[in-house]
């Protein structure tokens, strides 16, 4: 792999005339943030127009989003952590026109081809963006301010995802042309996007060439912050297990076990995961983030309830479940961001960010595939069941991992090796 000591001088992150701007903007970062993590729920509620169109079935919904999760883990593997060498703008710039591209080829789909294209397309651009802006609000926000831009990264990135869902589940039952209406207008919402990331400040003040290479998961030089990162690394990919099955089958479960056929309360559905997951990070009491059980105790609890609201068909059950699990995933990936924040070397911010967004979406692929697999060979239920256990036992795992003790400062160097 090349590294940056082997192309020369690392970036300085630092204050620039430009940061004058800071205030304006963050906002218009974490704004168009929210709006990228829209573009990638907005096809949720849609598969139940395309599995006829193109004549498939539930497994190959849980492949086309796979294809969107994997293409997230090669953008942030090979493209996300060139922002530390070639500055913010222009990979935020990239990743918008990645999502243009794909927002054009759902337009344009007749075939499972072309939307699993799309999809990949929608994943790359979420990647980018994820790990880009992160690394860029927090730079934005400045030391002083560490937390809000953790609050916000995470509500906008929670935020959007729940909005998205909801967005396409309202123009599908209402619109008349349910699988293109609501893209032409997140296409023509990309434009002004992009004319708010060129007038953001530059947060890298030295940039270099950047170079493409396949990275390995950056972690914290010292042994404290690594095992504090580690930890907080597993209980994200639980709690994005989770949020991928919400965001592949549960539209399907609803419909098929739940009996819910109207597209827009589908979306709501799975919509609440994330709006709750948002309020959780926003409004939940800061005993709840500091205490190691409580993200656990919730993900457990909803995982429990959402699986006997399926296996007895009670919506109530799920819904509760789901309220739950979502407050679980909030806690669970706010503390995880601000751990992530705080234990990074400045000068690879994205870097430390993407490994840990790396984990979140391999959390997505492995469960989902796998739930998908077992689909076609066994029960639904039990499929489920499987699903499950495996986010309790991961869950759990994380928890009870060994503690040396906080880490409450940067680690000097991130541990490229």
């Amino acid at each position: 792999m090349i590294t940056d000591s082997a192309l020369g001088a690392t970036p300085e992150i630092g204050p620039s005339t430009a940061v004058a701007r800071a205030p304006v903007g963050f906002w218009l970062v974490a704004a168009v943030y929210a709006l990228v993590m829209l573009g990638g729920t907005l096809p949720v509620p849609l598969y139940v127009f395309w599995a006829p169109q193109m004549g498939f079935g539930p497994f190959t919904t849980t492949l086309v989003f796979a294809t969107y999760a994997l293409g997230t883990v090669l953008a942030l593997v090979v493209f996300a952590s060139l922002s530390d060498r070639a500055g913010r703008r222009p990979l935020l710039a990239s990743a918008l026109l990645a999502a243009a591209a794909s927002t054009a080829l759902f337009l344009v789909a007749r075939n499972v081809e072309t939307l699993l294209a799309a999809r990949f397309m929608c994943g790359l651009a979420t990647g980018v963006f994820t790990a880009t802006a992160t690394a860029a609000l927090g730079e934005l926000a400045g030391e002083r301010h560490a937390r809000r831009a953790s609050v916000v990264s995470t509500a906008a990135n929670m935020g959007g995802l729940g909005l998205g869902a909801i967005v396409a589940g309202v123009f599908a039952q209402l619109g008349g042309n349910p699988t293109h209406l609501v893209f032409w207008v997140y296409l023509a919402a990309l434009l002004p996007a992009l004319v708010a990331v060129a007038v953001v400040p530059e947060t890298v003040a030295v940039r270099h060439r950047p170079v493409l290479s396949v990275r390995r998961p950056a972690l914290p030089g010292e042994r404290a912050g690594r095992e504090e990162f580690l930890r907080g690394a597993a209980a994200v990919f639980a709690a994005f297990a989770v949020s991928g099955l919400f965001s592949s089958l549960v539209p399907s479960f609803l419909r098929e076990q739940l009996h819910v056929a109207d597209v827009a309360a589908v979306g709501g559905v799975v919509g609440l995961l994330f709006i709750v997951a948002l309020i959780a990070q926003l409004a939940a009491p800061a005993r709840w983030l500091s205490r190691r059980w409580s993200a656990p105790a919730f993900l457990i609890g909803g995982v429990v309830v959402f699986e006997i609201g399926l296996w007895t068909r009670s919506l109530p059950l799920f819904i509760a479940g789901t309220l739950l699990a979502g407050t679980g995933i909030g806690l669970a990936f706010r503390r995880g961001v601000e751990a992530a924040q705080r234990l990074a070397d400045p000068q690879h911010r994205a870097d430390l960010l993407s490994t840990y967004f790396l984990a979140a979406y391999a959390g997505t692929i492995v469960p989902t595939l796998a739930l998908g697999l077992l689909g076609q060979v066994i029960n639904t239920d039990i499929a489920t069941l499987f699903l499950a256990a495996g986010v309790v036992a991961v869950t759990l795992a994380a928890a009870l991992g060994r503690r040396t003790g906080p880490t409450t400062h940067p680690v000097g160097r991130t541990d490229r090796h």
